[in-house]
């Protein structure tokens, strides 16, 4: 987790506690704060809810980069490979001074 999402969760969890410890000291009437607290975690509840949906919906996009990227990664690998095979074998062929086919082993995929 990176520096910016770190400070962001803890903008959060100070901005919760001082509003819970601002709520509790202020001097109103029972029935004044269990409304305001009430409308308060109704919005505070929406706001947890569009921040946690945002934060999936750029896991899923991440996700997904990566899966690209991995594939892609993957792709290049294995063409690398079979252009070193087909080096090798060549090679082979010519050090053997023969004609007939040289087989290496594909154990790779």
């Amino acid at each position: 987790m990176n520096s910016s999402h770190r400070f962001f969760e803890g903008l959060c969890v100070g901005g919760l506690l001082g509003f819970l410890f601002g709520i509790l000291w202020a001097p109103k009437s029972g029935a004044e704060l269990r409304k305001q607290i009430s409308n308060s975690s109704d919005e505070l509840y929406k706001q947890a809810s569009s921040t946690l949906s945002d934060l999936k919906d750029r896991t899923d996009q991440a996700l997904q980069d990566f899966q690209h990227k991995s594939d892609a990664v993957l792709k290049q690998a294995q063409t690398h490979v079979q252009e070193t095979r087909d080096q090798l074998t060549a090679k082979l062929q010519d050090l053997t001074g023969s004609t007939a086919k040289v087989s290496v082993h594909d154990d790779i995929n």
